[in-house]
């Protein structure tokens, strides 16, 4: 129970790692609040959860518009009191698109959820976290926020983009009691990697994609008092892929 009396906003807990992280909160005391924008998967989680004695619930949000995001906090306060801790999950893909080759209402889509997502709802629930000297930030970057290759230009563009927001959340605010990091998943079974070829797993020493549920394990530790001193940090779990790059 590393997370027992917790609150925590899982933004894009619908599915993949979201949703293993938001049942894994829970099975660790969290209550947890699934946010994403598919009602009925979103809903899913939450069903997973509550039958395993969990407490949770889903909140519809689009993760660029800050005033829903507000919104969600509101809902987590009215809910459970407070919220302890932001995971900020959501994320799109380029299709391994090169700078010549992506539209630019593509890129800004991408970028509105991969950055500018991540943006809001911290700024949407760090007055909670200041107000009480504590809380914990967790943003999902990927082995496309170390090297190139992973994704195309925008994607490795916005992964690389919340290692640095992550780093300057934790100097502005570590001394205030708020606890930033970035976890980095390399190639996982989710949703987004859905159709992606074998031969990619060539390339990985453990010979295989990892499985949600491990990321999520790691976001435990992350959303836990046992990573009190970490702050501002990459923590990378990619089956070994980066370290022949």
């Amino acid at each position: 129970m590393k997370l027992k009396d917790k609150v925590a906003m899982i933004i894009g807990g619908t599915s993949g790692i979201g949703a293993a992280t938001a049942v894994a909160f829970a099975r660790e005391g969290a209550r947890v609040l699934v946010c994403g924008r598919n009602q009925e998967a979103g809903e899913k989680v939450v069903d997973q959860i509550t039958q395993n004695e969990g407490a949770g619930l889903f909140v519809k949000v689009d993760t660029t518009v800050a005033e829903e995001l507000n919104k969600a906090v509101e809902k987590a306060q009215d809910a459970y009191g407070t919220v302890d801790i932001l995971y900020n999950g959501a994320g799109i893909h380029d299709a391994y698109a090169t700078a010549l080759d992506l539209e630019d209402k593509d890129y800004d889509k991408l970028m509105a959820v991969n950055v500018k997502g991540p943006y809001l709802a911290v700024k949407a629930v760090l007055p909670v976290f200041l107000d009480k000297g504590k809380g914990t930030v967790i943003n999902v970057g990927s082995q496309a926020s170390s090297v190139a290759g992973p994704g195309g230009s925008a994607y490795v563009t916005s992964k690389h983009a919340l290692v640095g927001f992550t780093k300057q959340l934790a100097y502005d605010f570590g001394s205030k009691g708020v606890k930033a990091n970035l976890l980095a998943p390399g190639f996982v079974e989710t949703p987004m990697t859905e159709g992606i070829e074998e031969e990619r797993l060539k390339g990985i020493p453990a010979r295989r994609a990892g499985k949600p549920e491990e990321i999520a394990a790691l976001a435990v530790f992350l959303a836990s008092e046992d990573s009190d001193y970490m702050h501002g940090t990459t923590v990378t779990a990619d089956g070994g892929w980066i370290v022949g790059r």
